[in-house]
């Protein structure tokens, strides 16, 4: 009798700690869907960059949209992949007042180098730096 209880009580921690550890999965289930965490912003509406190397020539653009009217600004590094990390070999900046402010620029490149550009743009008192690579 002792055994059978033994036994029984044995059967029942090990469908508890299996009955458990099933649930503990399967409510740690991640749910993707397919929205990547946004910043949240009081004033910068959205920031759309663009990055693309066609043969020598690399094109950069920023488009800064903003909530509200306010003063923008934008600055484009260029940055080419060293040894030690990325350097900034040329850098773009345009600046207004509105709710819009765009800028686009072109640069001769070495094909065989890796290129990325950095963006930092701000519109009243908030900064959003944002790193884009070519297509």
């Amino acid at each position: 009798m002792i055994k059978t209880m033994k036994k029984t009580v044995s059967l029942l921690l090990i469908l508890t700690i299996l009955l458990s550890t099933f649930v503990i999965y399967s409510s740690a289930a991640v749910v993707d869907n397919g929205y990547d965490v946004m910043p949240c912003f009081t004033t910068i509406g959205s920031v759309t960059t663009g990055f693309s190397i066609s043969g020598l020539n690399s094109t950069s653009s920023v488009v800064l949209v903003a909530k509200t009217s306010t003063s923008l600004y934008i600055k484009i590094e260029l940055q080419k992949e060293k040894s030690t990390g990325y350097e900034t070999i040329e850098t773009w900046t345009k600046s207004g007042t509105g709710t819009v402010l765009s800028l686009e620029e072109t640069r001769l490149i070495n094909i065989f180098s890796n290129y990325r550009i950095k963006v930092t743009c701000t519109a009243g008192g908030e900064t959003h730096v944002k790193y884009d690579y070519p297509d």
